[in-house]
């Protein structure tokens, strides 16, 4: 699932979320409707459910990489270095995946690097 919105909407969006889950501000009068309450009481109990935690990692972990990944790709074909925690890979980047980045080494290898690995990249 993939949602498109802009900064504005998304804030909008929560800001009625967090009113329609925590209530109305203390200024407000007290809630005259007694469904309104069991609304609130079921979203928190949706909000904090493993099953929803699990669904929202999963899903910002695909909006992360889809982010990086087009950031990967401003650099396609040229010669760039990618950082990982077990050191850094020089050469062409020659591929970008959906979750890895492939670079031709000078000796001719090809590395596949996984998302997940890469701290950096930048030109050489």
């Amino acid at each position: 699932m993939k949602l498109i919105v802009n900064e504005k909407e998304l804030k909008e969006y929560f800001q009625g979320l967090r009113r329609l889950v925590w209530g109305k501000d203390q200024r407000d009068e007290k809630v005259e409707n007694d469904k309104e309450e069991a609304i609130r009481c079921s979203l928190r109990k949706e909000l904090y459910a493993e099953e929803f935690a699990a669904f929202l990692h999963e899903n910002h972990s695909d909006l992360r990489q889809d982010s990086f990944r087009k950031v990967l790709l401003r650099y396609l074909y040229k010669t760039v270095e990618l950082g990982t925690d077990a050191g850094s890979v020089t050469g062409i980047l020659i591929e970008v995946g959906q979750d890895y980045a492939e670079i031709l080494e000078p000796s001719s290898s090809r590395v596949l690097i996984s998302f997940k690995q890469i701290n950096y990249i930048h030109e050489v």
